[in-house]
């Protein structure tokens, strides 16, 4: 099943929450703001608004992906820093 394009599942798109007074974090649906920087603040409030699709949309599934392999680098480079660190102990 292909998911629909909208901002809701756009890699741009930034969903805005509350807290209830239960402490559950709520979405506040049809609010969120948009970080592509080929868009101006205005034109993509409009975009959200009316539910339009802009030509720079591309799937959150891209973005959740470029944050997985990044936190992998950072991991291996945190294991090289120990090893370097635990070779400079033991001598």
């Amino acid at each position: 099943m292909e998911n629909k394009k909208s901002c809701d599942n756009c890699r741009y798109f930034y969903q805005h929450y509350y807290v209830s007074k239960h402490v559950k974090l709520t979405r506040v649906t049809g609010n969120g703001h948009c970080t592509n920087d080929n868009l101006t603040k205005t034109a993509s409030r409009k975009i959200i608004l009316k539910q339009h699709i802009c030509e720079f949309w591309e799937p959150a599934e891209t973005l959740i992906a470029e944050r997985r392999e990044n936190i992998y680098n950072l991991i291996l480079k945190m294991k090289q820093r120990l090893d370097e660190l635990a070779a400079i102990l033991q001598e």
